[in-house]
């Protein structure tokens, strides 16, 4: 569709004489705000012509999926700005956050279209914002293929509940009719409200995903994990503003959206659209701690180069400046508190300053079933280029910070539909450790100094290879040890059998290799 063409569609309410005047208001050149809040039709004229201006952009962040329109969308979000005069002058002069919001549409697939009730453009601390419901957030949970259905209700003191567990759907029975009142989560709030409560005192809320084999993952957030979520949203700390939050405005659809956002990354499987969503509500919507190290225009841009190179049958560049960077403040909802002098290295959380080193997946390349055969395969049997090259970084990545286990973790969910490419990348981590364990062993050896081994095995997780390697360093040591007592006491009598009879019994090549250079030098001197 041409841009002539759409924005016929889009301006068939009325026809707008445009002139000098309202280009030069979009251009952001000469007129003042007086002039475009004077006319409202070049207001939205202008908010009209910069969305048709993201159809390229649109289109290929969405490419991957072929049901979303952006010649639909843009008439909806057209209808939006189009009733709401705020909203137009937001569009108008904030434009990015109007290019992000609509931007973020393209990359979650979710829709404007009012009867689904999934997303909206709404305008949030000065900004045009991309609102998510929590039936978008259970949408694209389902579309992503982390469970089958997703149930989130709230829990009073006069329903009538029981909790079966975490893996069985709790009996509740409720008058779904009844007004729930206001959302009080606070001794205070408490006190102060005298009103009714037809279902009684709010409890809690609780959020049931059935999986795909059947089983249901149960879990439950109680008043006071749900007020620790709202006093963390930039929304609702300010005083001032706390009447526009949208804490405020919808309160029972931010519970159920904040009970979503604090579970779904429990969910096993990949998560990508899901998690970059929730970032958008916590940062750009001011729902969660607000980050400043990434923006989500940067997300909406990496998604696009990513959603290119995959149409490309590429892979994403190594030194991408868009990526998005975390500063692991924020993790999809919950908030974590940053340990300054952190010892365990085997963490979830990459510190910003290597986040950026690493680039993320193209969504494509995650879900290799539906792009099977569409890659470049490399020189290993079953295995994409682009995963022995994202195998490789996760290695690397995982040998500076020690963290093995986490690793694991991710190349089994990244490539969780192929096993051949998990297998892999299992060997590969493998071989790492045990090559780094043995490096570190034998310059322990040789220096008759094992710190390092000793710092290398304190930052190992527990896990089973921890386990084994510390049974297996004590053992070498010992036998190390044994054999520089004998060697002493031989040079002191001349009478090396006892120490020869031992090296004869030594299994780690590395140890006899080294004893075998200490006596040819003897001999040589």
């Amino acid at each position: 569709m041409s841009v002539l063409n759409l924005l016929n569609i889009l301006n068939k309410e009325s026809i707008m004489a445009y002139n000098n005047q309202s280009r030069s208001s979009y251009d952001n050149k000469s007129n003042s705000k007086k002039d475009t809040k004077a006319n409202p039709m070049v207001l939205l004229d202008t908010a009209t012509r910069h969305l048709v201006t993201l159809e390229k952009e649109f289109t290929v962040a969405a490419s991957w999926n072929p049901s979303l329109s952006f010649a639909k969308e843009s008439v909806f979000a057209k209808n939006v700005i189009n009733n709401n005069s705020y909203l137009t002058e937001l569009a108008v002069q904030n434009p990015q956050s109007f290019g992000t919001a609509f931007l973020q549409l393209a990359t979650s697939g979710l829709s404007l279209d009012p009867a689904l009730k999934l997303a909206y453009l709404v305008p949030r601390m000065g900004r045009v914002f991309l609102d998510v419901s929590y039936i978008g957030l259970s949408r694209l949970a389902t579309d992503e293929g982390l469970c089958q259905d997703i149930v989130v209700e709230l829990v009073f003191t006069d329903d009538s509940f029981k909790s079966n567990g975490r893996r069985q759907s709790p009996e509740h029975s409720f008058d779904p009719f009844a007004d729930k009142g206001p959302l009080l989560l606070t001794p205070e709030e408490e006190k102060a409200y005298t009103g009714e409560r037809p279902r009684g005192v709010f409890r809690g809320v609780y959020v049931d995903y059935q999986m795909k084999d059947g089983r249901n993952l149960v879990y439950f957030l109680t008043r006071q994990e749900l007020a620790a979520a709202r006093s963390v949203s930039d929304s609702w700390k300010k005083t001032e503003k706390r009447a526009q939050s949208p804490w405020t405005t919808f309160p029972w659809q931010m519970v159920r959206k904040s009970a979503i956002k604090q579970t779904i990354h429990q969910i096993p499987g990949n998560r990508t659209r899901v998690a970059t969503i929730i970032d958008y509500l916590n940062k750009d919507g001011g729902e969660g701690f607000r980050d400043t190290n990434a923006t989500p225009l940067q997300s909406a841009q990496y998604e696009m180069s990513a959603r290119q190179a995959a149409a490309n049958h590429d892979v994403q560049p190594e030194n991408s400046e868009q990526q998005p960077v975390s500063s692991g403040n924020v993790y999809e909802g919950q908030v974590v508190t940053p340990e300054p002098q952190q010892t365990q290295t085997d963490v979830q959380h990459k510190p910003a300053s290597q986040a950026s080193e690493e680039p993320q997946p193209p969504h494509a390349a995650q879900n290799s079933e539906s792009t099977d055969g569409a890659q470049a395969m490399s020189d290993i049997p079953g295995v994409r280029v682009y995963a022995q090259r994202r195998i490789a970084k996760i290695i690397k990545r995982a040998s500076i910070q020690m963290a093995f286990e986490t690793s694991i973790s991710v190349i089994k969910t990244e490539f969780e539909f192929n096993e051949t490419e998990i297998a892999y990348g299992l060997r590969l981590i493998e071989e790492s450790r045990r090559n780094i364990l043995q490096a570190k062993l034998i310059l322990g050896i040789e220096n008759n100094d094992y710190s390092e081994l000793d710092k290398f095995l304190g930052k190992l997780a527990v896990c089973e290879f921890k386990t084994k390697s510390l049974e297996f360093t004590q053992e070498i040591r010992a036998i190390a040890d044994d054999l520089h007592a004998l060697y002493e006491a031989a040079k002191e009598t001349n009478n090396f059998t006892a120490f020869y009879s031992t090296l004869e019994t030594v299994t780690f090549n590395p140890l006899r290799k080294y004893w075998d250079g200490i006596i040819a030098s003897e001999k040589a001197a």
